[in-house]
């Protein structure tokens, strides 16, 4: 009787249903990350400039974004007279190790002469075109970062973000357009660890 009772015991334990979670398994987690602190209050009505504090060509385009973000959150422009300023950079880490030798190209050299092969195109290994590759032959992930900061005219910090998402070494374009969505949404609140997707 009581293998009978401790079966049946173990039988409904066994087919009950795995409690609910936030996330299926099925649905990976979220690859981005925000996080953003409010030092002082951000008027609501003043006019933004955009300003990244690296002026290179990709940074203009992020500037770009950024102000189209803006402008779809409500917030007015005015690249002249703005009372308040948004500066931003960007960083941009590799995450997974490629292979433990990487096979960008091979180098052969001897008294008399040396030689150089790079790999220009790739699918399967590594490749100036198409970035660090890992062993089973999938891109190696980086990690996006974007840090945005809003300064009165003084120059006070009034608020700040930072945003980073996980990604492949060609989504770099894309990865920043997103991300400045994603902030402009946010000037003026505090944000902890907000996960977000691209669209």
């Amino acid at each position: 009787m009581l293998r009978f009772l401790v079966a049946a015991v173990l039988a409904l334990v066994l087919s009950a249903p795995a409690p609910a979670t936030a996330q299926t398994q099925s649905e990976a987690p979220a690859p981005g990350r925000l996080n953003a602190f409010l030092y002082r209050e951000v008027p609501a009505d003043g006019a933004l400039k955009v300003a990244p504090l690296d002026d290179s060509r990709e940074n203009r385009r992020i500037a770009q974004a950024f102000e189209r973000a803006l402008e779809r959150a409500g917030r007015r422009l005015d690249r002249a007279a703005a009372p308040l300023t948004l500066n931003f950079s960007t960083e941009v880490a590799q995450v997974g190790r490629p292979g433990p030798q990487g096979t960008l190209g091979l180098l052969e050299a001897n008294r008399d002469d040396a030689r150089v092969r790079l790999n220009l195109f790739s699918s399967s290994e590594d490749s100036l075109t198409g970035g660090p590759r890992r062993p089973d032959g999938a891109p190696a992930s980086v990690r996006f970062t974007l840090i945005a900061t809003l300064e009165d005219a003084r120059g006070g910090r009034l608020w700040q973000a930072n945003a980073s998402l996980l990604g492949s070494p060609g989504d770099e374009a894309g990865a920043y357009a997103a991300m400045a969505r994603v902030i402009a949404e946010e000037i003026g609140k505090t944000v902890r660890q907000r996960p977000f997707r691209i669209e």
